[in-house]
């Protein structure tokens, strides 16, 4: 009998709900059997299930309607032992000596769901819809189990496209290993592992990285994890360098669980902090997964003023660069049942989470919405057969490029227990397409790596779509974009000039990852910089709007660096007479010197100057080198 590992940590808050109806049996059984029944309940309360199962098939054997006994077995047979159909008939006898424990009609309905069994699974359902005590929660539960069945008979006629691959013993053992989550260019994955050989239950987190082809053998971030401790339900952000968790008996916890941020600084991780009482509470507060923007952290809480056990919710970043109040997500997503392990997709507006509240297929199904423009969620959509079955999915992660997912089962011919998969995700389930964008900051001159603030624009809007920093020793830096826009990236430094490029994502295909270069020029007088993202039309000098992003970061800079005297310096090509030439740089100039004195940038601090076509960069013999000479430069002065 095949024993499901992770249920094994909740049989005895499964099978305590048996317990309400113990107090209506209208039989406690013979004096034996009352003492079989009493040595099988100790049993299970000390996790010797199959003792307990032959205690109370004992008790029944001595006293066939010993109703107390015939629940125990019911729920152990569903709960641990998913053998269904001795759960059914368990359920079917309590049923036929006492009517009134209408739960069983609920549980018998749900067992014959999960055994495709649909006539016999909506019997039981409206049995429990006729017999129920009416209140909104029983109209809940009435409603989900009916909708339950018909959805698991229409999904299973027509299942979706599921090829699960097993990662292997270098990710995979005969621990349970679950959470998965892959950094943007799918260099180095982290998931949970919970070592069930000791007593309790001991999570760790563990990282591998993929290299020539397969993933190198696995190994404990050791910074992060503590002796006797649990830390794991974790997420990674895109570029690796930080790891938000979940952590129990740590000095400064707050509650039961505590989310906990640790950063990555060239190979070496630091001192895990917790987020502090904005975040976390007196309650359990888990699984926190944040944005490929960083400005949103999504998390599960369990708590009294909740719409269910557990819900999701979200903590949006501030002016001040803080994480605000969380949010509920509220009753589209979250139900009067459980919602766990929520990721919200690259693209900014794909949730994928785990739920048993929902219609679905079994005991926790994987859901897909859709964040709207009124910022409502769309009705979530589950993923559909096989992805779903009627034993417990969770832990979904979808991989940046929307194709690969990843996902923990104990499927038959793994390595024992929870093991992680990876997948291609149904079209119908994908979000929008993303693309990584790989980056380095450099000094000009020495090559040396550099530590530099990197904003992310989008030209179209002119908003900042993302500001992080490169890595303190290697200069890198990684994100994850909408595909299909023009961006623009700029990088500041104290002692150093702007620097500012364009890149463009519209034709770049899926799955690739686009690499860039910022190499940054020290602050001396004559050196001078470019800003490329400072637009004209052809033949103009007006501002468009796509250049005031640019010159608003400009404006910033400006105001950190008072000691700094630039001339503002127009450029074109050689289209046009050199009269022409030179009076249009000479307006380009003013027009960008009007702007920034416009922003509060001090007029004694700027000068502006036009000259023409004469500081040609490159040959004007083509289009692509005459948009090189068209240009507006800063001159340190």
């Amino acid at each position: 009998m095949k024993m499901k590992s992770l249920l094994k940590l909740f049989i005895l808050f499964l099978l305590s709900s048996c317990a309400t109806q113990h107090s209506m049996a209208q039989t406690d059984g013979s004096k034996k059997a009352q003492e079989a029944y009493k040595q099988a309940d100790e049993d299970l309360v000390f996790g010797r299930y199959e003792a307990a199962l032959v205690g109370f098939e004992k008790a029944i054997s001595i006293d066939s309607k010993y109703v107390n006994a015939h629940l125990q077995l019911a729920n152990l047979y569903q709960n641990l032992y998913l053998e269904y159909d001795k759960a059914i008939q368990h359920y079917e006898s309590v049923l036929k000596m006492d009517p009134s424990l209408v739960k069983s009609y609920y549980e018998g309905a749900k067992c014959c769901l999960y055994i495709q069994e649909w006539g016999k699974a909506k019997a039981f359902a409206l049995k429990y819809q006729e017999k129920r005590v009416v209140s909104p929660y029983s109209d809940w539960t009435s409603q989900v189990l009916l909708e339950s069945i018909e959805l698991a008979q229409q999904a299973i006629a027509n299942p979706v496209e599921y090829d699960p691959q097993n990662l292997g013993p270098a990710i995979n053992s005969d621990q349970a290993e679950y959470f998965p989550s892959i950094t943007a260019d799918n260099e180095f994955l982290y998931f949970t592992v919970n070592n069930e050989n000791d007593r309790y239950p001991n999570e760790d987190i563990y990282t591998a990285q993929f290299v020539d082809g397969k993933w190198q053998d696995r190994e404990p971030v050791s910074a992060v994890n503590r002796k006797n401790a649990q830390e794991g339900a974790h997420s990674i952000t895109q570029d690796g360098r930080y790891l938000f968790f979940a952590s129990d008996r740590m000095e400064d916890n707050q509650g039961r669980f505590d989310i906990y941020i640790a950063k990555k600084v060239g190979d070496e991780w630091r001192v895990p902090v917790n987020m502090g009482n904005t975040i976390n509470s007196r309650h359990w507060e888990s699984q926190p997964v944040i944005s490929a923007d960083a400005k949103q952290l999504f998390l599960v809480r369990k708590s009294n003023d909740g719409i269910g056990g557990s819900d999701i919710y979200v903590s949006k970043l501030d002016e001040t660069g803080r994480f605000g109040k969380l949010e509920n997500l509220g009753k589209t997503i979250n139900t009067p049942g459980d919602e766990q392990r929520p990721y919200l997709h690259p693209d900014g507006k794909t949730l994928y989470f785990a739920s048993n509240g929902h219609p679905g297929l079994g005991k926790t199904d994987v859901y897909k919405s859709t964040l709207q423009k009124d910022g409502t969620w769309t009705k979530p959509v589950n993923l559909g057969y096989p992805i779903n079955t009627s034993e417990v999915e969770f832990g979904l992660y979808v991989a940046a490029d929307g194709k690969s997912a990843y996902i923990s089962s104990d499927r038959e011919g793994g390595y024992g227990n929870m093991d992680i998969y990876s997948f291609d995700l149904p079209v119908s389930a994908r979000p929008e397409v993303v693309l990584s964008v790989k980056g380095v900051v450099k000094d000009i001159v020495s090559g040396q790596f550099l530590k530099a603030n990197i904003k992310i624009l989008d030209l179209k809007s002119g908003e900042v779509y993302k500001t992080l920093g490169s890595d303190d020793l290697n200069g890198s830096f990684l994100v994850t974009l909408p595909a299909g826009k023009n961006y623009a990236y700029q990088a500041n430094l104290d002692g150093y000039l702007p620097f500012s490029e364009t890149f463009s994502l519209k034709n770049s295909s899926e799955g690739a990852v686009v690499e860039l270069e910022a190499l940054m020029t020290k602050i001396e007088k004559g050196q001078e910089f470019v800003l490329k993202n400072i637009f004209f039309d052809s033949g103009e000098a007006i501002l468009k709007e796509e250049s005031l992003a640019e010159l608003n970061v400009l404006v910033d800079y400006l105001e950190s660096n008072e000691e700094l005297f630039l001339e503002i310096g127009g450029h074109t090509d050689s289209d046009g007479t050199e009269e022409q030439n030179l009076a249009l740089s000479k307006q380009r100039a003013k027009a960008v010197y009007f702007y920034l004195l416009a922003e509060g940038v001090k007029a004694g601090h700027l000068s502006y100057k036009g000259y023409g076509e004469g500081q040609a960069l490159v040959p004007n013999d083509n289009e692509e080198n005459k948009k090189k000479n068209r240009r507006t430069a800063f001159k340190v002065m």
